[in-house]
């Protein structure tokens, strides 16, 4: 999304505004939030390798966002939302002086609204998640946690008492003119896997039709078709090619008992690599799986769960960028969903948490000691499908994540929070690693008013 078409919907808020004014009392609401973290990292995989290193970082990272809703009458309303984040680095010699206090003011969100009863029109920046999240979430990813909007226009459809089908088309550009002020000693390359000179310059764009379905009170279910393009890029040394693929799943929720809850989602690609200077085009054929089961018993103290689950991610022995005997692309593509969904230091295994090539069986317990107040476990092995990156071993390692999330005391209107988590990954021997563990730590406090 340009200037100018940011300037169109402004320009059309503007001339919209006295002409619904007579139908309904216009309403405005405001508010914002500020998150502070403190973040720990210790011997992290070293992105895309099979190799970890010994190193150690330590930052601050403050975002604030404010944001504004008018509802111009019961069937139009519009959105803005600002944000910025800035970071203080105590031990990261190569980022120190990047993203410093001010650093820059994004437009993190301009869309419009219309509905009515059965159909919904939603055009402008915005953020957009899909059921677990697992293929749409993020739009943005090359700035991690500053924003995960994306440029998009959606249509939904009633086509049925509990059941509707969003059809959405996005563009999204790898850098953002929309800002206010630069950055300190770098960019925010939105879409990129590498880093380039200064940006990948991969644009990425898709077209998408996602249906929820929820008819069958014992039985809903989402399914979905994404098309997805996304284009040539460069890191700092090389060009790669682009891709053209479309992602089909299913994700379904049945409840099987009183206490016993269950999820599954199978998605599968299909697609073409193109080719380039050196790098044969290649068919693209991959697969993902989730499978879960969770236990909640109803009325016990501290309201415990015990959820046992499995993900899979095809994998592929080639390198994900380039092959020079065309085989089939086999890993799996993240498509929209380059996020630490999974986990922080799993995330840092990939380029700008490409996620592929993992099996991932875990155990996840969790409890609620008092109101606001939740605390869970998990633990599992993590395994490459196949043994990429010259590994000897398909096993990554066990990891280990904690969290607790808790409230503080308000001022006023303003709520507080605070949560801490923890990771920690025993590397296992597909991995060569000066250290045997990696660890990740976090400290968080937000306000909200």
């Amino acid at each position: 999304m340009n200037k100018s078409i940011i300037a169109l919907c402004l320009t059309g808020c503007a001339v919209a505004t006295p002409a619904f004014a007579d139908e309904a009392a216009s309403k405005f609401d405001f508010g914002g939030d500020v998150r502070a973290r403190y973040e720990y990292k210790d011997n992290w995989p070293d992105k895309g390798k099979a190799t970890a290193g010994s190193a150690y970082e330590d930052y601050l990272r403050f975002r604030t966002r404010v944001w504004g809703k008018a509802d111009l009458n019961d069937n139009l309303s519009g959105f803005i939302r600002l944000s910025n984040e800035f970071r203080r680095y105590d031990n990261s010699p190569a980022s120190k002086d990047k993203n410093r206090f001010p650093d820059e003011l994004c437009l993190d969100n301009l869309y419009g609204e219309w509905k009515d009863d059965s159909v919904g029109v939603n055009i402008g920046r915005q953020d957009i998640k899909k059921g677990a999240g697992r293929v749409i979430a993020d739009g943005t990813p090359g700035d991690g946690s500053r924003s995960e909007h994306f440029d998009a226009a959606i249509v939904t459809l009633e086509i049925a008492e509990k059941s509707s089908v969003d059809f959405i088309g996005t563009w999204n550009h790898y850098r953002d003119d929309l800002t206010i002020g630069h950055t300190a000693q770098g960019v925010y390359d939105l879409t990129k896997i590498k880093s380039g000179d200064p940006y990948s310059k991969m644009d990425e764009g898709g077209l998408m039709a996602y249906a929820t379905v929820n008819e069958f009170k014992s039985l809903p279910f989402e399914t979905y078709w994404i098309w997805k393009t996304e284009e040539d890029f460069y890191s700092k040394e090389d060009r790669y090619p682009g891709r053209n693929f479309h992602t089909v799943g299913l994700r379904t929720t049945p409840k099987l008992t009183d206490w016993l809850s269950s999820e599954v989602e199978a998605a599968y690609q299909f697609g073409k690599v193109d080719s380039a200077e050196g790098i044969a085009s290649r068919d693209i054929c991959a697969e993902m799986l989730y499978a879960g089961l969770t236990a909640a018993p109803a009325d016990v103290m501290w309201s415990p769960s015990l959820t046992l689950a499995l993900l899979y991610l095809s994998g592929d022995e080639d390198s994900y960028y380039k092959t020079k005997d065309g085989s089939t692309d086999t890993g799996w593509n993240p498509v929209f969903n380059r996020t630490s969904w999974i986990s922080e230091i799993g995330a840092g295994m990939y380029d700008e948490a490409r996620w592929s090539n993992l099996l991932f069986p875990h155990a996840e317990v969790g409890i609620k000691p008092a109101k606001g107040h939740s605390a869970t476990f998990q633990v599992g092995p993590m395994y490459a499908v196949e043994k990429d990156n010259d590994a000897t071993d398909d096993y990554k390692g066990l990891l280990a994540k904690v969290k607790y999330g808790f409230p503080l005391p308000s001022l006023g209107s303003i709520k507080f929070n605070g949560a801490v988590s923890g990771e920690l990954l025993d590397y296992g021997d597909y991995y060569t690693a000066a250290e045997n563990t990696a660890t990740f730590l976090r400290f968080e406090v937000s306000a909200k008013f």
